[in-house]
């Protein structure tokens, strides 16, 4: 049996194993969980939109805590659209409040969700894994770092408030950059090129929304962001929004143009300065459209359900667009600016870096 099969029976293994002690972790949890055995639903009424509400009677046994198999008996309301509660099916786990003796549920606090999102990961390593081989392993260091180091800046953040989170955010953003590149593609001049291009190119296209939100950006609806109330800090958390955003597609553009470049004065040492820059725009072409989609339906996914509720209540469109996609497609704008200005800053910075890299190995021959 060849190497590979091995890798891919013990990755197998290991991943039904995470799975079965995904399922059963309960006892990890100090908040109890009601694992529900039976459900009974009734239709209750019927409101003046036809919308049909049902009541649930739901009976579950404790699956963790002092109170461990006990069964209890709640209920659940819950509307056929889904909007007014959710509905609750057999064999679902609840993380639920019982009263002091333990034979009372009080409140469904929310669903167990930790076993689907464990399944997503393992799929999500695992075909990294299968795909990219020693790379993928690169590939996932630098995405565990990036989210310890998120979790770092929000920890951070919390235990100071009085911290400018945008200046501790762009110090992030920056110790992202070099971390994610060089984690994933080594040292080498490819990769200084594609950090010092992503990082010049956030620092312009951020200065450049930032100079553009001081001028014209008073007018924005800062105040229909949720949780606005809490956040005293808005403009800044906005600014925050617009840096990190756009961060993977300029660091993605950055590598790419860097990476194909480099690999045709590897392919041709003599290759013309005006040739590597005609193939660097070519390529340019080929990733930007793709680049500023992939912002745009980042957009989508959070403004298109909330303005289809909106116009589902009667609001007209152009004052579902301007009161919850505002905001949402002024971040887009900012970054599509960006992208458009990291090409030509990492054609530059790439020629520059890598043809002097070239020219010196030359002189050297």
């Amino acid at each position: 049996m060849s190497k590979n099969k091995y890798k891919i029976i013990i990755m197998i293994v290991i991943s039904l194993l995470c799975i079965i002690f995904v399922y059963n972790d309960h006892f990890l949890y100090k908040t109890p969980i009601l694992k529900v055995t039976k459900v009974e639903n009734k239709l209750e009424s019927t409101d003046y939109n036809n919308e049909e509400h049902y009541e649930q009677t739901i009976t579950g046994i404790v699956m963790n805590g002092k109170y461990k198999g006990n069964v209890l008996k709640t209920t659940n309301r819950y509307s056929k659209s889904l909007v007014y509660g959710d509905k609750i099916e057999k064999n679902d786990e609840l993380l639920v409040k019982l009263s002091e003796n333990g034979k009372q549920i009080i409140n469904i606090d929310n669903f167990k969700r930790d076993k689907y999102i464990a399944i997503l990961i393992i799929i999500f390593f695992d075909l990294i894994l299968l795909i990219a081989g020693k790379k993928g392993i690169k590939t996932l260091i630098s995405f565990i770092t990036n989210v310890l180091l998120t979790v770092f800046a929000i920890l951070i953040f919390n235990n100071n408030p009085s911290i400018n989170m945008l200046g501790l955010y762009f110090i992030i953003s920056i110790i992202f950059i070099i971390f994610s590149l060089f984690i994933t593609n080594g040292k080498s001049k490819k990769t200084l090129s594609a950090i010092v291009s992503s990082i010049i190119s956030l620092l312009i296209s951020f200065g450049l929304s930032f100079i553009l939100m001081q001028t014209y950006g008073k007018n924005l609806n800062i105040w229909s962001m949720e949780y606005i109330d809490v956040v005293h800090d808005y403009y800044n958390y906005f600014y925050v929004c617009i840096l990190l955003c756009g961060l993977g597609a300029i660091m993605d553009i950055a590598i790419t143009i860097s990476s194909s470049l480099n690999e045709l004065i590897e392919k041709n040492n003599k290759i013309d300065k005006k040739d590597l820059l005609k193939s660097g725009k070519v390529i340019s072409k080929d990733i930007v459209g793709t680049m500023i989609n992939v912002m745009l339906f980042t957009c989508f996914t959070s403004v298109i359900p909330t303005v289809l509720l909106a116009l589902k209540n009667g609001m007209p469109l152009a004052s579902a667009l301007d009161f919850y996609a505002d905001l949402e497609l002024t971040i887009v704008l900012c970054n599509c600016v960006g992208i458009a200005l990291t090409i030509p800053i990492s054609l530059f910075i790439s020629i520059l870096i890598l043809n002097n890299s070239r020219k010196a190995v030359i002189k050297h021959e």
